[in-house]
């Protein structure tokens, strides 16, 4: 009970601070420009975002990444842009590898299963570190990038570079995201220094599967708040917008839909709550599945969420007057990053295979 309140107090007080920083018009012009403001990343580095998740030892509070529920649930119904969800987990599951970093981004190809090929890879050969990964959140902004090589099949690696340092090429590319921005990464035989080596072999394999987890349950609880939103929305306007001289919200149809909304956005809402209050004791292997199936939940909820959304504002909600669009747009970005639902029930299901045959 203690932790959540933690979490609530911090969700309380950026609420807050976005309240007054973050306007209508100041917002819009941010999601247009396409998801990078230097003078907000700048704000919330001085309300202390980077310092909240990383170790006591490296200048941070060291709070617990399963006490950020609710408040990264803030940042997708307010629709904050940012390198947000990479500041909390990689500062928490790094420790001391990022210190002093205030901007890490993560280069992993292990974003997508299905369009693997299209992603590329990293490899480190001895001491060599090569290769591209063609989607890279925020690379063109970070002042660190984590890279997640392999070695070799199955035995991954995890270095950290400096975002100038001269052997990476960082080009930012064109997104319809307007929450973030991304950029191609590719390292040119850079030769790698022990200390710049996090983790090899078994202990980078748990590193990436925690990481990845937790951005999974993270981002699942960024969409949980876009749903919520959504519905919120949704059923102010209904309940304004007028015809044949009644509220369109009186109209059954419609009634229905937003009872679907609702339905979905309540039950993803729970199992978010749920998912990271579990994750905090779970051990890697659970924690992977309980990864897996938040964000295969939350993939299919926000986006029917905000597809009923635009049924329910009727015309104008195609529209980009409508703010609906920013987020709809938003869920299906997310949706796909680390898997969407499709991609991610195979993955439930080879998992489960493997521990009911074991």
């Amino acid at each position: 009970m203690a932790e959540r309140q933690g979490g609530d107090d911090l969700t309380v007080s950026v609420a807050a601070f976005l309240d007054r920083a973050l306007p209508p018009e100041r917002h819009r012009a941010i999601l247009a420009a396409g998801g990078w403001d230097e003078g907000l990343h700048a704000e919330l580095t001085a309300l202390g975002w980077a310092e909240l998740t990383a170790a006591a030892v490296d200048g941070g509070l060291g709070v617990s990444l399963a006490q950020l529920g609710g408040l990264v649930g803030l940042i997708g119904e307010r629709l904050v842009p940012g390198p947000l969800v990479e500041q909390l987990v990689l500062p928490a599951l790094l420790p001391g590898a990022l210190a002093g970093a205030r901007l890490p981004a993560l280069a992993d190809p292990g974003v997508t299963v299905h369009w693997a090929a299209e992603l590329g890879g990293l490899h480190l050969r001895g001491r060599t570190l090569a290769g591209t990964v063609e989607l890279v959140r925020f690379g063109a902004q970070a002042d660190v990038i984590v890279l997640a090589a392999d070695t070799g099949p199955g035995e991954p690696a995890v270095v950290v570079l400096p975002a100038e340092d001269p052997a990476l090429r960082i080009q930012e590319l064109i997104s319809a995201d307007p929450g973030a921005r991304y950029a191609r990464v590719a390292v040119a035989e850079r030769q790698v220094a022990p200390g710049e080596v996090v983790a090899t072999g078994p202990a980078a394999v748990e590193l990436l599967a925690r990481v990845r987890a937790w951005l999974r349950i993270l981002t699942a609880c960024e969409l949980a708040g876009i749903a919520r939103r959504v519905l919120a929305d949704s059923v102010a306007y209904a309940g304004q917008r007028e015809q044949f001289g009644r509220p369109v919200g009186s109209f059954q149809a419609l009634k229905h839909i937003l009872a679907t909304m609702a339905q979905l956005s309540l039950s993803l809402d729970a199992l978010c709550e749920a998912a990271t209050a579990d994750a905090a004791e779970q051990d890697v292997a659970a924690l992977e599945l309980t990864g897996l199936t938040v964000k295969a939940c939350a993939a299919q909820s926000a986006r029917q969420v905000c597809e009923d959304g635009l049924q329910v504002h009727g015309g104008i909600g195609f529209t980009t007057e409508c703010d609906l669009h920013w987020f709809l747009r938003r869920a299906l970005a997310l949706r796909s990053w680390y898997g969407d639902e499709r991609e991610l029930a195979g993955l439930i299901g080879a998992r489960r295979l493997r521990v009911e045959t074991t």
